[in-house]
């Protein structure tokens, strides 16, 4: 498999998955044309997009997603509660699929697994992606590294982590106070030090690849996140690769390996 962010931060998050059969969209929150172009910067095409999996309804997450299930005429899985709380984004003629936290699916030659998150929508999920050799986990959108969260991605071979924003900048920062206690709760989003300690965690794991991705434009930068995670790991044997996307961009595209684990 490979993996490549299209984008990831509050301003739209969209994460392109491919196999032998295909490409998978972890979400959509981005413009179809937005997602058109990124593919093809990769060298990548819309049409081999297969399905496009939801894990909440947020428009940083979904904004394009109806417009591209109608013109590619491909599926769109998510929960019920994610599906029923964007109507406004369906005309009728999508094929929507509804699959629930804790179900293990086959879609278009990817096992994917669902899980639940503390987030403040209405029934969030984050994934894990196999296709029989390798595995991905993606953890964005959560206030919170629960137990399930660290039983889910610590066996799999790269990481996607949130590293949202750096705790002193929300503080200081220019959002309504109401917004700043929403970011920073046990349901908003990870900051610089809770990311770092699973990235930590999952190191020593044995989990080789980590991106660290959803980064606030407003309240974070690479420079704070490599500077926390430098910090976590200095006292970590065997340190994974990091791959830091920036507000706004995307990534390379990544080449999952399989983790070799002693």
């Amino acid at each position: 498999m490979e993996l490549y962010v299209l984008a990831s931060s509050s301003a739209g998050n969209a994460i392109a998955i491919r196999n032998g059969q295909g490409i998978m969209l972890v979400d959509a929150g981005l413009s179809v044309r937005r997602i058109e172009e990124r593919l093809q910067t990769a060298g990548w095409h819309a049409q081999d997009v297969r399905c496009v999996l939801l894990t909440h309804e947020h428009s940083d997450h979904t904004r394009g997603v109806g417009t591209f299930a109608r013109r590619y005429h491909v599926p769109v899985y998510g929960t019920p509660g994610t599906l029923e709380a964007i109507t406004d984004q369906w005309r009728g003629t999508e094929r929507l699929c509804a699959i629930a936290a804790g179900s293990r699916t086959v879609i278009h030659g990817f096992q994917v697994e669902a899980f639940s998150v503390p987030h403040d929508v209405a029934d969030p999920v984050q994934f894990v992606v196999r296709d029989g050799l390798v595995s991905i986990g993606i953890a964005t959108d959560l206030g919170t590294v629960t137990s399930l969260v660290r039983q889910k991605m610590r066996a799999v071979d790269l990481a996607v982590v949130e590293a949202n924003h750096d705790a002193e900048r929300l503080r200081w920062g220019r959002y309504p106070w109401n917004v700043k206690q929403r970011v920073g709760s046990s349901q908003g989003h990870l900051d610089n030090e809770q990311a770092a300690e699973l990235v930590r965690d999952l190191a020593r794991e044995g989990v080789p690849h980590i991106v660290l991705a959803h980064l606030s434009p407003r309240h974070n930068d690479a420079e704070h996140v490599e500077k926390a995670m430098a910090n976590a790991l200095a006292t970590v044997a065997q340190k994974p690769v990091l791959t830091i996307v920036p507000p706004g961009e995307g990534s390379p595209v990544i080449q999952i390996r399989k983790a070799v684990r002693s």
